[in-house]
């Protein structure tokens, strides 16, 4: 039993050593790996632990080898030729349900104020009546429905009006008062009007209840709530009264004919509801309204046109496209013919959910002409007949007088099977009437003729450097070095012309250089440019366009300066400007370049100091998450100085050399030293000569607990930082003192614990195991 226990526990010690050792090894494999490679590695398991658990993505083989289905696409004059349209899906994404316009623009946000007519208007509780009686009895009673419905007229009695049209009640008043008064007339009008309780609920831009006039019907509840949406229906619009659809409404009547019979005026509870649109149908291209239309049942492509205002006189009806899913889920083309011609017409195909109709413009299916283009005074389009040859198409169009490349003309014929065939044509005899090159013109043919430029290789120069426009010139005969440089508007003010430098690639494919000094005439007007040649205008050496520095604070004159020369210095500048006033305190001066963030950045120090970054690895040497180093580029422009060499103008001997855009600051005279960071109160302390840091901090409220005593800096007025036993030195005048804050270590002992405990169990089940065996 004895020897069992000493077993176990010795093999416990050996899994803890290997455990150890195989961190160890882990630590000392990546402490080898290179920045990009530490780097590559902490991505690319931050990329798997980002993705575990979710599907990687697909890449196509279109984003490995490329597009695998290539077309031959040719830039041909044949492509100006009009031509029968090709098979593609039509696309209606520019296209809208007809009617949904009408809406937005005509939102209601009122109740009507005027009605036409209202004696069909119910009478219900809340209505306000002015009754009107003249002749031999003159009276006005201005009366209210109470909420039984009922409406008491002094000396005539009570009345049930709740459910009456506004003209059903003037006939039983006129009875009633009939009865008491004699000879007289009566008119009844509605004073107030009751508000109303309406649900407008569905497919509608806004729905909701609404609380509206008595005398709001549909349409004016439709406007009210924005009308249908993209998906609502404008043909099956349904009232609800009590659950029931009184009435179903179609808009087309309103939109189409102007047509509002259909309109009726709401009641209290009514709910109008607009279903999901039924089958719908697109028709685009020469109709006068293109739109997405709603379908009842049964409407033909005939009926389509119908309702969208008939097709445009452009429209070539004989060609119609329709596009639709067939019953086994594939695009299907129908080629249909809408014409008037009875023999070859399909009007009756039925129209599905879903289906396009494109109408093409007739222009696509012209027919005996031919096109002419390219260097004629007449471009365009011309009558054939089966008689017309090339050169009566020329004759018409008239050849340009100059720079027509009379060698070859190209005649490009399209085939029914849509080939494209290209007929050479020489110009010359074809206006002399040779037969054989002067052929007869078939439909759509296109006769395209050259210019001399655009047959022969275009000869080209470059001119680089200090010139205004820099790039490619065509080269002339004869052209010269100036004339380059004149096409490339002229110099610039620091282009160095006594040197440019010519490249020329001589026959057997090098590259030769030769100077020139385009400074003398005759030097540049002896060089003749060749194609290809490259001319490079350089800058003149030691060139700098701003040369101004800026000088601010505590100067006699404060202000902007130009340096005069290269290397002129800072001691040079401050007594440029006067020199210090009384109350400046030079130790204090601050110098700033804004040149060296732009040279960092040009060294491409954030991708440095990102390769610089800490690799960390926990217990099991699996990489963490990186400590970013945080810098802040706008403080790299102070460049730090011995003040102690400027602070008398006198005896200055800096030799910092200025630059363009450097910013100097000379401060006033400090009254206090900084304290700031992790002590009892932040603040100016008193400055006292002679004193030490700790002194300063003291008089700040001392130390906070997690202030860092050991990293205490002292920042002096010139931008120098101590550091390391900073509490025992002492404080001059301008300095501030940082105390930081103490760093927490996260050390999670309790994870560290737990794994080996995890593993230490694993091991000791296995023994146990083994043990029993």
């Amino acid at each position: 039993m004895m020897f069992k226990k000493i077993l176990l526990i010795v093999a416990l010690m050996i899994v803890l050593v290997a455990l150890n050792w195989f961190e160890q090894l882990i630590a000392q494999d990546l402490n080898r790996l290179t920045d990009e490679q530490r780097s590559k590695l902490l991505e690319e398991y931050h990329r798997k632990s980002a993705s575990t658990g979710k599907v990687g993505n697909y890449t196509s083989p279109v984003e490995i080898d490329g597009d695998p289905s290539r077309s031959f696409d040719y830039e041909s004059p044949a492509e100006l030729v009009p031509n029968q349209p090709e098979v593609k899906p039509a696309t209606v994404a520019s296209l809208r349900p007809f009617g949904i316009e009408f809406f937005e623009r005509t939102a209601e946000t009122s109740p009507p104020a005027d009605v036409a007519s209202l004696d069909d208007y119910v009478l219900g509780p809340g209505d306000n009546l002015i009754i009107f009686l003249w002749g031999r009895v003159e009276k006005e009673y201005n009366l209210t429905v109470d909420r039984e419905g009922k409406l008491f007229i002094p000396t005539v009695g009570e009345l049930t009006v709740w459910g009456l049209t506004l003209g059903q009640f003037t006939q039983r008043a006129q009875k009633r008062f009939g009865k008491v008064f004699s000879d007289f007339e009566l008119t009844c009008s509605l004073g107030k009007i009751r508000s109303i309780r309406i649900y407008i609920t569905g497919e509608v831009q806004r729905p909701g209840a609404y609380t509206v006039s008595s005398l709001v019907s549909l349409f004016n509840a439709l406007s009210m709530a924005g009308g249908p949406n993209e998906r609502g229906s404008m043909r099956l619009i349904k009232l609800m009264k009590q659950g029931k659809a009184k009435a179903i409404v179609d808009l087309y009547r309103l939109l189409l004919e102007g047509d509002n019979s259909t309109d009726v005026r709401l009641e209290s509870g009514d709910v109008i509801f607009v279903p999901v649109a039924g089958a719908r149908v697109a028709i685009k291209g020469e109709i006068k309204r293109p739109a997405i239309y709603e379908l009842k049942g049964g409407e033909t492509a005939e009926d389509l046109i119908n309702l969208a205002g008939h097709a445009t006189a452009e429209a070539y009806l004989e060609h119609v496209l329709l596009e639709r899913v067939s019953e086994h889920d594939q695009w299907e083309v129908l080629d249909l013919n809408l014409s008037n011609d009875p023999a070859e017409a399909t009007h009756t195909v039925a129209l599905q959910d879903g289906d396009h109709i494109t109408i093409n413009s007739i222009f696509n299916a012209k027919k005996n002409l031919v096109a002419l283009f390219g260097l004629v005074k007449h471009p365009g389009y011309y009558e054939r007949n089966d008689s017309t040859r090339v050169s009566d198409v020329l004759g018409q169009s008239k050849l340009q007088p100059y720079d027509v490349y009379m060698d070859r003309a190209d005649l490009f014929r399209r085939h029914r099977d849509r080939r494209v065939e290209v007929i050479a044509l020489d110009l010359t005899k074809v206006l002399n009437g040779d037969p054989a090159v002067d052929i007869l013109l078939a439909d759509h043919d296109s006769i395209h003729v050259y210019s001399i430029d655009d047959v022969r290789h275009r000869r080209r120069v470059y001119i680089e450097g200090e010139v205004s426009r820099p790039g490619w010139y065509p080269l002339y005969d004869g052209m010269s070095a100036d004339d380059l440089v004149f096409l490339a508007g002229s110099y610039t003010r620091s282009a160095d012309r006594s040197q440019a430098e010519l490249a020329r690639i001589d026959l057997a494919g090098g590259v030769t250089l030769e100077y020139i000094d385009l400074v003398q005439d005759a030097k540049r007007q002896a060089v003749t440019l060749r194609e290809d040649d490259h001319l490079f205008i350089r800058q003149i050496p030691r060139w700098q366009q701003e040369r101004s520095v800026r000088i601010e604070g505590e100067v006699v004159f404060p202000g902007e300066y130009v340096l005069t020369e290269r290397g002129e210095t800072l001691c040079q500048i401050l007594n440029r400007a006067g020199g210090y006033t009384q109350a400046a305190f030079p130790k204090g001066l601050v110098l700033e370049r804004p040149s060296i963030a732009q040279d960092l950045q040009r060294a491409n120090l954030p991708l440095l100091l990102a390769r610089s970054q800490p690799l960390v690895v926990d217990s099991l040497g699996r990489p963490e998450k990186q400590t970013e180093i945080d810098y802040d580029q706008g403080a790299m422009k102070r460049i730090i100085i011995d003040t102690d060499k400027i602070s008398s103008l006198v005896e200055c001997n800096s030799n910092i050399v200025l630059k363009p855009n450097d910013r100097i600051y000379v401060p006033t005279i400090p009254t206090g030293v900084p304290v700031i960071g992790a002590v009892g109160a932040n603040g100016t302390i008193g400055f006292e000569r002679g004193k030490k840091a700790k002194h300063y901090i003291k008089r700040a409220g001392d130390f906070t607990r997690r202030a860092d005593k050991s990293e205490v800096r002292i920042v002096r007025a010139g931008g120098e930082v101590l550091s390391g036993g900073a509490l025992g030195k002492r404080v001059e005048l301008g300095d501030m003192i940082v105390v930081p804050t103490r760093i927490q270590k996260d050390r999670n002992w309790g994870k560290s614990i737990g794994t080996w405990l995890s593993a230490a169990t694993g091991v000791l089940t296995s023994v146990y195991i083994i043990s029993k065996l």
